[in-house]
């Protein structure tokens, strides 16, 4: 993937922004709707065919899935890190009242973190970076390469929040920067947003009820203590969420993600 482009500036009106190619949400490609009909056909026949049985194998064929070998990304070897490997959140131990608004874990390829990062017109020496939903700390390690006051992750899960820190730990790169970064094992429904200017981070980690209540947890922030805040969205299925507050202004992007911003003037 070739260097972003930057951001365009803002627009008074809507339309350019709906129709821009790199929302960051999931569209299905040719012919996937006929491919998902015919599987649903095939498993209502084999359900009529075999019963109960059919769904015994489903079953076991989904543990197979999740438990199958996966290979070991460039990045883990380079570092000695486990970031790779996705993890389905029924294998954890999640003490929250969200634990059903939660994504399972899946990485992020670092290019596509950095081609964010680079993207965002701004003095980052000046901003502090929140990625909500951290999980085994990729994000965190590849911010932590840029002059960011300070690298924050929230995760809700204590057994991704003890990979991360381990991760951290062993995290070594010619490229960081003397950035300060830390980890808190934390609803982010819960989260109170540091002073001073912010970049948040998402990669669809969680439902649009625990998004609203950390856009009404930044708001009341924004408020209380006007700064500038960008918002990097991946694979941004709520994005309309962001879109319906007065606060944030969506604006097009060269990288696959929705990108919202407010500036401290704003209010």
């Amino acid at each position: 993937m070739g260097q972003p482009d930057g951001l365009a500036g803002n627009e008074s009106g809507s339309t350019k922004l709906r129709r821009t190619a790199v929302s960051g949400g999931v569209a299905m490609k040719p012919g996937q709707f006929g491919q998902l009909r015919e599987a649903f056909v095939d498993f209502r026949y084999r359900l009529r065919r075999d019963g109960a049985g059919s769904l015994l194998r489903l079953g076991r064929k989904v543990v197979e899935f999740w438990n199958r070998p996966q290979s070991v990304s460039e990045f883990d070897r380079e570092f000695d890190t486990d970031t790779e490997k996705n993890v389905p959140l029924w294998r954890l131990n999640i003490d929250s009242a969200n634990r059903t608004q939660g994504i399972r874990y899946q990485s992020l390829a670092p290019i596509l973190i950095r081609n964010a990062i680079e993207a965002l017109p701004a003095d980052l020496n000046n901003f502090s970076f929140c990625d909500l939903g951290s999980g085994k700390g990729r994000v965190l390690m590849v911010a932590s390469e840029y002059p960011f006051k300070e690298v924050i992750g929230v995760e809700f899960s204590h057994e991704l929040h003890i990979i991360a820190n381990n991760n951290l730990r062993k995290y070594r790169s010619r490229k960081q920067a003397r950035s300060t970064v830390s980890t808190l094992h934390l609803d982010a429904a819960n989260y109170r947003f540091p002073s001073g200017n912010l970049v948040i981070f998402l990669f669809n980690p969680f439902g649009e009820s625990v998004l609203r209540s950390v856009l009404a947890n930044l708001e009341r922030a924004l408020i209380q203590e006007p700064r500038a805040v960008w918002i990097i969205y991946f694979n941004a299925v709520f994005a309309s969420v962001i879109e319906e507050s007065f606060l944030f202004t969506r604006v097009e992007a060269a990288i696959p993600a929705a990108v919202f911003r407010h500036e401290a003037t704003a209010i």
